[in-house]
């Protein structure tokens, strides 16, 4: 499958050992040298049954997606493990059309669903898997990766992307589903704001809100890589407070339904029980 897509930008399969080094050297400028996913690991995957979409520039990789196969007791499913866009290449909706055509490939083989993790923390990366994509979130995982090297946990949402869901067919066509004033959702954490201007989380009470509303916001900082270098502690309470609420509010039938940004420095997470 090859498409042109604005400025020459073609999305395929790449299965060839010298565009997958291409993809390494990618990882690496994109991600670090330690989260690097190796060439003979993405051809082994290939293999069986998993896939890596490039998206090419006059024939040099400036994006790509790598998913492989994955199994709950259940059901098969693509577990996406990872995505890279070119410095020099985003804001130009390549992300989004390498998830829609990984979506594409995955239903072409037999699959049902995508799965994969990013940091609550990410409010950009939020808005796409959960409001342009369709996908939600009813899993919190604690230290994923351990920490970083800065001595944050590495915390995670992850995102369950049906693939031939109403939801998910409305959001990757443009569609808004309806849904209720999520502003009178009440919050599980109180912002607060300091004299610089960024803005913290109070402590306080909220388990009398899990369960006696339909839906609830859980909010998070936009700028968050601005306030962990700045206020570190503010960073690491909020991080605590949100693993606390999102763990409590999962455990009671409540699911991330989507996203949008409340204030100028904060975005919440809409959650509503599920259906």
């Amino acid at each position: 499958m090859a498409y042109d897509h604005g400025d020459s930008i073609q999305y395929r399969l790449t299965t060839k050992v010298s565009e997958l080094r291409e993809a390494v050297e990618l990882q690496k400028l994109v991600w670090g040298p330690d989260a690097v996913s190796s060439m003979q690991h993405m051809r082994a995957a290939i293999l069986h049954g998993g896939s890596v979409i490039g998206a090419f520039c006059e024939g040099a990789l400036v994006g790509f997606c790598y998913g492989f196969p994955g199994y709950d007791g259940k059901e098969a499913y693509v577990g996406s493990h990872m995505m890279a866009i070119h410095p020099a290449y985003r804001d130009r909706g390549i992300g989004m059309r390498l998830k829609l055509e990984q979506r594409l490939w995955a239903m072409q083989a037999g699959y049902g669903k995508i799965v994969w993790t990013f940091d609550p923390f990410e409010s950009r990366n939020a808005y796409l898997n959960i409001c342009k994509l369709g996908g939600v979130v009813s899993t919190y995982i604690p230290e994923f990766y351990g920490l970083d090297a800065a001595g944050f946990p590495t915390d995670r949402f992850l995102v369950e992307w049906v693939l031939s869901s109403d939801r998910v067919a409305c959001a990757v066509s443009g569609e808004r589903r309806p849904m209720d004033n999520a502003s009178d959702y009440p919050r599980l954490l109180t912002v607060a704001y300091s004299d610089d201007g960024l803005p913290g989380v109070k402590n306080g009470t909220y388990g009398g809100l899990i369960g006696k509303s339909h839906g609830l916001r859980l909010p998070i900082p936009r700028a968050a890589s601005k306030l962990k270098q700045a206020q570190p502690d503010v960073y690491r309470d909020w991080q605590r407070q949100v693993r606390e609420r999102a763990a409590a509010v999962f455990a009671d039938g409540y699911q991330v339904v989507s996203c949008h940004q409340s204030e100028p420095e904060v975005q919440d997470y809409v959650l509503e029980r599920k259906v």
